[in-house]
């Protein structure tokens, strides 16, 4: 009898609880935007008997639960936390390095040889135009010594290899001084996808010697902090509340002037920096403004004529301040969101040198660079 009772309490406390989530999932406030996971979460679906036979329906109303679940951040932080403490070295495709390092595994790439007869199409359809393609490798291939003992760690050297000698145009490496710049700063966010400010000027070194350009030394620029508490794409990932935020640096250089026009919002400032960012979640967005389909910058202090156009994803937007030292124009195309011919856009302006810049994280699978043309 005692068991019975003890049962019967017990269901009740689990009804209870359940009862209590389903109340407040009722009434509590729906959020369309997660700003600790950048990006829009699943609207409720619309019913129809077709989605329902599919399938379709359920997989939506499901996706929808997932990303309205009251309290969902604290139980993300309790699973992770859960995990790690049975052994899991792995969470949601995130490893746990040392140092408090976040780093994404890498998926072998599927879609090398469509990407190379891309931009070898896109090349041959230029004249007179010089086009250098810069892949950055990605955290977990220059933090190899971080990482969990049995981590796998993929062969994105490998494939940049294939990639750069199949070209019909120049690669710029910038493999070997990451690493070289890894051991005096961190070239890459511990708990964000992206490089940090020393890896971009890295590149932007590299970039230099490539294209018989002067670089600027670090002595020539100011270095500042601009935020201590960046909590990245990572993190967003596994949610574990103890891991230290990142800082965000910048360098500047006195005297500079800049317009700064995203062309299709029609919106035209004198800053390459968006302050509005770094009270909000996606900091790194403080680089011109999160992604936009065409951006043009002037340079108001040079006028030598030379002009740039970068294709890219995210990661050339905190390079884009050192190129600019060296060019009276930059226009920056981001693929994703540019749906245009680009090859026309190069003869309408008349720009004579391109930078297509990608990182090796998701250009497998970038809808971006499949569709240069």
């Amino acid at each position: 009898m005692k068991n019975n009772l003890y049962f019967k309490i017990f269901a009740c406390f689990l009804a209870g609880i359940v009862l209590i989530f389903s109340l407040f999932f009722l009434i509590s406030k729906k959020e369309r935007f997660s700003e600790n996971e950048n990006r829009y979460l699943a609207n409720f679906p619309t019913f129809s008997l077709e989605s329902l036979i599919q399938g379709e329906y359920i997989e939506k109303v499901e996706d929808y639960l997932q990303d309205h679940f009251p309290f969902r951040n604290l139980f993300m932080n309790m699973k992770t936390n859960t995990d790690l403490f049975l052994g899991k070295e792995e969470v949601n495709g995130v490893y746990f390095g040392s140092e408090d390092y976040l780093l994404e595994k890498y998926n072998e790439p599927k879609n090398t040889n469509r990407i190379i007869q891309v931009l070898n199409s896109f090349y041959q359809g230029l004249e007179n135009v010089e086009v250098n393609l810069m892949l950055v490798p990605t955290s977990i291939a220059i933090n190899q010594e971080r990482l969990p003992k049995n981590a796998i760690t993929g062969n994105q050297k490998e494939t940049i290899e294939q990639i750069s000698k199949a070209l019909d145009f120049a690669n710029i490496s910038v493999w070997d001084s990451l690493q070289e710049e890894n051991k005096k700063h961190p070239v890459f966010y511990r708990l964000d996808h992206h490089w940090t400010s020393y890896g971009a000027y890295v590149a932007y070194r590299e970039y230099c010697k490539e294209k018989n350009l002067l670089p600027l030394a670090t002595t020539e620029f100011s270095i500042q902090e601009v935020t201590d508490d960046f909590r990245g794409t990572l993190y967003s990932k596994v949610i574990k509340d103890d891991l230290p935020p990142d800082k965000i640096h910048i360098f500047l250089k006195d005297g500079m002037e800049y317009e700064v026009n995203y062309v299709l919002s029609k919106r035209i400032t004198n800053t390459l920096y968006e302050e509005k960012y770094l009270t909000k979640k996606d900091k790194y967005s403080y680089f011109l403004d999160n992604n936009h389909p065409l951006i043009q910058i002037t340079n108001q202090k040079i006028q030598n004529g030379k002009e740039l156009l970068i294709i890219k994803d995210s990661y050339a937007n905190s390079i884009v301040p050192f190129l600019l030292h060296h060019y009276e124009k930059i226009h920056i195309i981001d693929p994703r969101f540019y749906k245009l011919s680009i090859q026309d856009y190069l003869k309408e302006e008349k720009v004579k040198e391109v930078l297509i810049l990608y990182h090796m994280g998701t250009i497998d699978e970038d809808l971006g660079i499949l569709s240069i043309h």
